[in-house]
């Protein structure tokens, strides 16, 4: 059921910080990292490094100075099998 509802997070918001998602569910840093890596090794999720500071990092989920991760969903912009239309 967890891991259902943060790819339905991660879907809505494209991406969230490692803290981001450990907040938002009430879990620990660590059970968040676990569900992220079961998305990341679908290949339904990517990891991206944002500044802190920047928007959407908040500035204090690692001190302001260093840079944090992101989990972004990849969208699909072409379907899996792709058959041509016959004549």
């Amino acid at each position: 059921m967890m891991l259902g509802e943060i790819r339905d997070y991660l879907q809505q918001r494209g991406s969230a910080s490692l803290t981001d998602v450990a907040t938002h569910f009430d879990i620990t840093p660590d059970t968040a990292r676990f569900a992220l890596n079961y998305w990341l090794r679908k290949g339904k999720v990517r990891e991206q490094a944002a500044n802190c500071g920047a928007s959407g990092c908040g500035g204090n989920s690692c001190g302001g100075t260093k840079t944090a991760t992101h989990y972004a969903w990849v969208k699909r912009e072409m379907p899996l099998h792709w058959f041509p239309l016959k004549p």
